[in-house]
């Protein structure tokens, strides 16, 4: 691995699917026959019943500093079990038609986030980390390296999430909208700060907070209340990342003065602040989701130029929320 970061992998460092055993190949048969069916055989409400893969994983990291970063850390049986299934399922959706969109004309970075296994996990010492407890960590040097912080479910059971709820549209930007407006209405900031006791105080989970608990909603043992809590505009932009992949709408995350945002490159779009979809100013106004993206020019005029983790801008950071009021 590349000295100045763990979370950059050479290409020299990868295997493509040509270099594959033949075992390896057959297992992606094997998952790509299952999606496929299941696809086929949905009738009405999508249920992802018969995934079968354990979720939440066992986080084989060391979670026992109440106060570290809630690293999560899975095995590499776990790793290579979540990553096949996830391509076998975009390859199923995509071949059968399952959004009205295609990646055929996507450049290679953008097929890179949604296809490559190093655009969802990194291997470490121990096992494969799968999001960030720590991401602010001078680490992500790049958009492409900043997994967010909320942790992807299974395949099956992201892509009934967006269909049982009506999000996935007749294109890109309407089905971005409406994921944008679900998570205005649903999602909720947590409370204090990002470390394995909150997490397990949250989600009930020491380590990334699991996309399913956030979907499904977890009572904060301290206070008993009960939300969709999502670790803040990290957890958020790690939410969309990881959602909307089920239908294979790629999203990059910006890092900018500490804070996470959502750049969705198949529309030129961006949100300048994770947290801009719950924040009160936004939800208490009649303004459609279209509202909080901005374009490539005022993402830049605002922030700078380039991929890095810069401190440009900061006043920025939540502009179009801010403006509501001004």
């Amino acid at each position: 691995m590349h000295a100045s970061s763990v979370y950059v992998v050479g290409e020299n460092e990868k295997k493509k699917w040509a270099e594959w055993s033949s075992g390896q190949k057959s297992k992606l048969q094997y998952e790509f026959d299952r999606a496929w069916d299941w696809l086929k055989t949905q009738d009405g409400t999508f249920d992802p019943e018969f995934e079968g893969l354990n979720y939440p994983p066992e986080n084989v990291y060391d979670t026992s500093n109440d106060n570290g970063a809630p690293n999560t850390a899975l095995s590499d049986e776990y790793a290579w079990e979540l990553y096949v299934r996830w391509i076998a399922f975009q390859l199923a959706a995509e071949i059968g038609n399952k959004v009205p969109w295609t990646v055929d004309n996507l450049p290679d970075s953008e097929l890179e986030l949604l296809f490559d296994s190093s655009a969802l996990m990194r291997k470490f010492t121990l096992g494969y980390v799968i999001a960030t407890g720590s991401p602010a960590h001078h680490n992500f040097v790049t958009m492409k390296q900043n997994f967010g912080t909320s942790m992807i479910a299974p395949p099956w059971y992201t892509y009934a999430f967006l269909k049982n709820n009506n999000i996935i549209d007749d294109n890109l930007s309407d089905t971005i909208h409406n994921l944008i407006d679900w998570s205005s209405e649903n999602l909720a900031h947590f409370y204090g700060a990002l470390n394995y006791q909150n997490t397990e105080n949250h989600w009930q989970y020491r380590g990334n907070p699991p996309i399913t608990k956030i979907i499904e909603g977890t009572t904060y043992s301290v206070n008993n209340q009960f939300r969709h809590w999502t670790a803040g505009c990290h957890g958020t932009a790690g939410f969309f990342r990881n959602v909307l992949r089920a239908v294979n709408i790629p999203v990059y995350i910006p890092l900018i003065c500490g804070h996470g945002q959502m750049y969705f490159p198949t529309e030129g779009t961006y949100i300048d602040h994770g947290d801009n979809p719950y924040n009160l100013n936004f939800k208490n106004s009649d303004l459609s989701a279209e509202y909080l993206l901005i374009d490539e020019e005022t993402h830049e005029q605002w922030f700078g130029e380039g991929e890095e983790n810069r401190q440009e801008g900061c006043d920025h950071i939540g502009g179009q929320v801010k403006a509501i009021n001004s």
